[in-house]
């Protein structure tokens, strides 16, 4: 069995810290600036949500007092400034119902074409959708319409795309599968839903389905 003299361990000490006393103060070094950049990131992404919840909370004391220009400047700088969070699809949504309300079409269509693309909640991003399915739809562009709700992941919104579905089909004339589309929004509500019953009467509106 081998023993280590005091010396011995000390000059072992040193040839290790030769190998690996770089590396290891290197790593120590990295572990700490990793440590510190998360912690950072976390507390500048807090500070980023906060600033932007206060916008819009000021967005909407601009809305109730009907402080238009103030509130399209907020909602603006939401869009750009704060696109991470979630009060920016809020804010260009809110923005886009105002444009329509002034007939501005070009400008909701701009709102809720970012809207869809930008807004990080999954349910801003399906309202956005639809709206704008909505508008093309009255604008005429059915094919536009259809392409917008003929979408596979719907994430709970699968009865309001069936009825844009039907709605879009019901005016290029195509009344049998409008009617399809109709029965399948109906099938996607719950079964408690107070709106089962306008869906009925679209459906029914277009009669009963011829058997092929």
């Amino acid at each position: 069995m081998e023993t280590y003299t005091p010396d011995d361990q000390l000059t072992n000490l040193k040839t290790w810290w030769k190998q690996y006393g770089v590396a290891l103060i290197a790593g120590v070094a990295i572990g700490g600036l990793l440590l510190g950049g998360g912690t950072y990131w976390k507390q500048y992404k807090t500070k980023r949500a906060e600033a932007a919840s206060l916008l819009y909370e000021s967005l909407l004391v601009d809305l109730q007092q009907a402080k238009l220009e103030a509130l399209t400047a907020t909602a603006a700088t939401l869009m750009q400034d704060y696109e991470a969070t979630p009060y920016a699809g809020k804010a260009a949504l809110m923005l886009a119902r105002l444009r329509f309300d002034a007939k501005d079409i070009a400008g909701t269509r701009l709102n809720l074409e970012w809207a869809m693309r930008n807004a990080t909640e999954v349910s801003a991003q399906h309202t956005a959708r639809l709206r704008l399915g909505r508008l093309l739809l009255d604008q005429g562009d059915t094919e536009a319409s259809l392409t917008l709700a003929s979408i596979k992941e719907t994430n709970g919104f699968a009865s309001e795309y069936e009825e844009l579905k039907g709605d879009a089909l019901l005016a290029k004339g195509d009344r049998p599968a409008a009617r399809r589309a109709y029965q399948a929004a109906i099938g996607a509500l719950s079964r408690d839903s107070s709106y089962t019953q306008a869906l009925s009467m679209k459906r029914d509106n277009l009669g009963a389905e011829l058997a092929p």
